[in-house]
């Protein structure tokens, strides 16, 4: 019955939501900026954000109260009240300053050498979670500009941190994972059918809140055997983590803007590919890529959960990851060229 009531709720908000918004005009993606009308020119309430946060009003956290903070950041910037991505950048620091500073979440054993005897240093330890919370909301909202991909990845990340806890004894907010996971799919079909959209505020308070979960998790199971390598929890991130280096690096290489955003992303290098060989609707192909992605994560995932404790194994195929997703970006750049020439 809990599972209906969500489900039921979920589209229920949904519904509310984007009839108040196309009625009012508030929170439509306008396609304003040229990244934005990159893929598709519908009209779409970015009415996602606001299905996650009241999602998370039912769940026993004390931490709302920055949940709503990051969550009021991606809807000022969705309105355009904060254009500046440095401005964006900076109100970021403070909200997860703040949270962990308040929080006290720390992590002191990760099972690789040099970084627990750095992470001795309370400082450091500070500025490591800090800059993997801001890495990790950034490299989300560099993802979020094909459907289905930012909610589908999360759901898989929530996925398997519910499958290898349940069959592993490992320790878990089963509540907060669960409600929120039915949350997701619902949004994942509208978003699917480019009937909402996720927009700065849902991705930023998404991964916000997925970071947070993950933290705990890591942290929670410590001094269980075989305890959690802290190389799973960056293969299940691996993916939005690498979006955000990999572009901020590209970007300074060609002399732009590391925080200008762009139509050089793996995912639009994807879609303009299968657009020039498949002549169908152009929301279908966006939809198709970002299910494409999120396939292959899958298939990572199962790898890495059947050794979720094994830290070489792990960073292997994180490796990997990496080094396929250089090669894909590069192929599919040249493949594009040539189609121009």
């Amino acid at each position: 019955m809990g599972t209906i009531f969500n489900v039921i709720s979920s589209i229920f908000t949904i519904i509310v939501l984007n009839f108040f918004f196309k009625k009012k005009n508030f929170l439509i993606d306008e396609k304003k900026l040229k990244h934005k009308s990159f893929i598709t020119k519908d009209l779409v309430p970015l009415s996602g954000g606001f299905v996650i946060f009241f999602s998370l009003l039912s769940l026993n956290s004390n931490y709302i109260i920055f949940f709503l903070a990051i969550f009021l950041l991606g809807v000022f910037s969705d309105l355009f009240i904060i254009n500046s991505p440095l401005k964006k950048f900076f109100i970021q620091v403070i909200i997860v300053t703040l949270f962990l500073y308040f929080s006290g979440i720390r992590i002191s054993n990760t099972k690789i050498f040099f970084l627990d005897y750095l992470l001795k240093y309370k400082l450091f330890g500070f500025l490591f979670i800090g800059v993997c919370l801001l890495v990790l909301i950034n490299g989300t909202n560099f993802m979020d500009g094909a459907n289905t991909l930012v909610c589908g990845y999360y759901i898989l990340v929530l996925l398997f941190v519910i499958h290898i806890s349940e069959n592993n004894r490992l320790i878990y907010n089963f509540n907060d994972y669960y409600y929120l996971l039915i949350t997701l799919i619902v949004i994942f079909s509208f978003n699917a059918l480019s009937k909402i959209y996720l927009g700065d505020s849902g991705s930023f308070l998404l991964s916000f809140v997925i970071g947070y979960f993950l933290i705990e998790f890591f942290n929670g199971n410590i001094g269980i055997f075989p305890s959690v390598s802290s190389m799973f929890i960056i293969l299940l991130l691996w993916y939005p983590a690498f979006e955000n280096f990999f572009s901020i690096v590209r970007k300074i290489i060609k002399n732009t803007q590391p925080s200008k955003p762009d139509n050089f992303h793996l995912h639009h290098l994807l879609f303009l590919y299968l657009k020039k060989k498949i002549q169908i609707n152009v929301s279908f192909i966006n939809t198709l890529v970002g299910c494409i992605i999120n396939i292959y994560n899958l298939i990572i995932f199962i790898l890495g959960s059947q050794l979720y404790f094994h830290t070489k194994y792990l960073t292997c195929l994180v490796i990997f990851n990496i080094l396929l997703y250089l090669g894909v970006y590069f192929y599919f750049k040249n493949k594009l060229k040539s189609f121009n020439t």
